[in-house]
């Protein structure tokens, strides 16, 4: 991940805030939702529960993410692609998302197993972003 980008978003945002995911609907226009977000280089992590979000990642992976802080104009927004993954290898990076987000006694009340009819990792690899009202 760029460097620059990294030290944005980690000024901005800490792991159990939210921030606004946007998918792309059916019909093309935007599906815009509130969600946690992790980070570990170089990837920006997701816990997927939404039924429409899902869909709309399988038919079209591209999305975006705004991150900033309530009461100032500052914020990055970054475009890329999310990859959903339930596989055994995303668990414990899921695992760790939570963790960092609610401490361990958090992840003990909401551990579950990553599968396709209910939680999901989204991995999203940054592909473009743009920061404002950062130095």
């Amino acid at each position: 991940m760029d460097p620059k980008l990294l030290q944005a978003i980690k000024s901005l945002h800490a792991p159990s805030e939210w921030v606004h995911l946007s998918t792309i609907g059916q019909d093309g226009s935007p599906h815009v939702t509130p969600m946690m977000m992790g980070l570990q280089d170089p990837w920006l992590l997701f816990s997927l529960t939404g039924k429409q979000k899902v869909r709309n990642l399988e038919r079209d992976p591209r999305a975006c993410v705004a991150i900033s802080k309530p009461t100032t104009m500052a914020h990055v927004i970054v475009w890329g692609r999310i990859e959903i993954r339930v596989d055994t290898e995303a668990q414990p990076i899921w695992e760790a998302m939570i963790t960092r987000a609610f401490g361990a006694e958090g992840l003990g009340n909401r551990a579950r197993t990553l599968a396709m009819d209910g939680t999901m990792l989204g991995v999203m690899v940054p592909e473009r972003h743009r920061i404002y009202g950062l130095d």
